[in-house]
């Protein structure tokens, strides 16, 4: 397997921010709801069930507040020990992000979340002993945020194939080897981005239903 150690290309960063993802009103289906509640065949889910989800996935949708930013930033140096440098001294150490972004000339970082509204309403159903509707509600807003993350990922695709680069997978702090710790080093590039989304002492992010990462940008020419 190739690494790349690239050297360090000054004003590539010049200029760099943090910009904001507009987003529309999110769709949220209730078979999803109920197919991630392990209802693998809708006949087979009652009457009533179907219409709460129905009615939690109409609730979800009035709740979800959609916001995103990322930062897209030149790759400096991918290097077999993990280490993986961009603009603007921001330093990662992962292998797995390393064979992510190997042939990757171009790094983008994101975060993305639905807001904290829909995660306070399902609490306060379940504090009111409604389990079911506050169990359908919390899984509606994973599919909310699932749902933004593949709008994102068809935007960056569709914007990547017109400039002859291809996009790689999402990688993130907390998956396979990269410490999610490192959460810290991720959020600190958004500093100037006025985030909704705030990291726990223990690198948690609140809201829950939220998510971040790093894609690459890798020539269309490459393999």
């Amino acid at each position: 397997m190739v690494y790349t150690i690239r050297p360090l290309r000054e004003g590539l960063c010049q200029g760099a921010m943090v910009e904001p993802i507009p987003f529309g009103p999110v769709h949220v289906d209730p078979d999803v709801i109920l197919r991630l509640q392990k209802y693998r065949r809708p006949e087979a889910v009652s009457p009533v069930l179907k219409e709460t989800a129905g009615k939690m996935a109409s609730l979800a949708e009035s709740l979800v507040e959609p916001r995103g930013w990322f930062r897209k930033e030149p790759v400096n140096a991918v290097r077999p020990d993990g280490l993986v440098r961009v603009a603007d001294g921001i330093e990662f150490h992962s292998r797995g992000l390393a064979r992510l972004l190997q042939e990757a000339t171009e790094a983008v970082l994101v975060v993305l979340t639905i807001g904290p509204e829909l995660e306070r309403r399902a609490q306060q159903l379940v504090a009111d002993e409604e389990l079911v509707e506050g169990l359908l509600l919390d899984t509606a807003g994973w599919v909310a945020i699932d749902v933004l993350t593949r709008e994102l990922r068809q935007r960056l695709g569709t914007d990547a194939r017109g400039r002859g680069l291809r996009l790689t997978g999402r990688m993130a702090p907390g998956f396979d080897d990269w410490a999610l710790e490192q959460q810290r080093i991720l959020f600190a590039a958004f500093e100037e981005g006025d985030l909704s989304v705030h990291l726990t002492e223990a690198c948690v992010m609140l809201p829950s239903k939220s998510i971040s990462g790093v894609y690459g940008l890798i020539p269309a020419t490459n393999p």
